[in-house]
């Protein structure tokens, strides 16, 4: 019996892709949309851009005041005259973070009992102030002067208002606490920001234990002033990034000592405005004039005879 042969006819296989009415449609960007999310993307990198200026303004404004130099290129020796090197306000591991220089005076000088403390300016280092340590010297009166941290051989420290204060206490507590002078034989002489710092000082101590009194040689300009004139603060918001003072008028109204103003500039200068609303007793004398050394002498007579 003959099999029958059956013949089974396999349909070609089906294609697993999807059916052509079911292709994803193509995706389309309006062109408002571009441009706002271009707007967004540039307004983001402004802000950041102003807030990285805002930071970089914050951490670098004392440059914009202080100009100090590491180099100490004179010392009272180059005026002949006899001096101590002090390094003293020490961390608690034994390093000396500030450098300075006493300059004694001849046993029977006038006041060999009294002593300046003389805060330089923000310019340069100590060296700057050899001439004016040395006519200090000549008047017959002992001198104690030194770098902040970041000036001359003190400590590394980049300055600013802050630290030059805390320097400030410590020559300070220095001369009181280490030499043990009594403070109403003490003289707080600034000069520049020095100045500031000297007041800022003196306002800081206990009344039983101020200075004799106070000679401000030239103020420097408030921070504000100074920073304001630079075309580049005008964007910023001053009121809130500015740390640094430097502006002594405050502690000046406020104190009672015997203060000497020496003006370098004339009676609309800095120093002419803070002299007009510094509380009595006060003086003032302009430097174009002669006769500095014989006003220094006065006052030194009037707050320590």
């Amino acid at each position: 019996m003959a099999k029958r042969a059956s013949s089974r006819t396999k349909s070609p296989t089906a294609s697993k892709g999807p059916p052509r009415g079911d292709s994803p449609a193509p995706v389309t960007i309006s062109a408002r949309w571009l441009v706002g999310a271009f707007a967004v993307a540039v307004a983001a990198a402004a802000v950041c851009a102003y807030a990285t200026l805002c930071l970089l303004f914050y951490q670098g404004q004392w440059q914009m005041v202080l100009h100090p130099s590491r180099s100490v290129t004179a010392t009272p020796a180059n005026q002949k005259l006899k001096f101590d090197e002090i390094r003293f306000d020490y961390t608690e591991t034994g390093v000396p973070k500030l450098d300075g220089w006493w300059i004694p005076a001849e046993p029977a000088a006038r006041w060999s009992a009294s002593t300046v403390l003389y805060l330089h300016g923000g310019e340069g280092s100590l060296s700057n102030s050899v001439d004016d340590l040395a006519t200090l010297h000549s008047l017959g009166i002992n001198v104690f002067a030194f770098d902040y941290r970041g000036y001359g051989r003190s400590a590394g420290l980049r300055p600013n208002e802050l630290r030059m204060t805390e320097d400030a206490h410590a020559a300070w507590s220095y001369l009181t606490a280490t030499r043990h002078l009594a403070a109403k034989s003490v003289v707080i002489y600034g000069s520049g920001v020095g100045a500031s710092l000297g007041a800022e000082l003196a306002s800081a101590l206990p009344a039983p234990g101020q200075p004799a009194g106070m000679v401000l040689d030239g103020p420097s300009e408030a921070a504000l002033t100074i920073v304001s004139r630079d075309a580049r603060a005008k964007i910023l918001p001053l009121s809130l990034l500015l740390k640094e003072r430097f502006d002594p008028a405050d502690a000046l109204r406020a104190s009672s000592l015997p203060k000497l103003f020496l003006d370098r500039d004339g009676a609309k200068s800095r120093t002419g405005q803070l002299y007009r609303t510094a509380a009595l007793p006060k003086e003032y004398f302009e430097l174009r004039q002669n006769g500095y050394e014989a006003t220094l002498r006065r006052f030194f007579d009037e707050v320590r005879p």
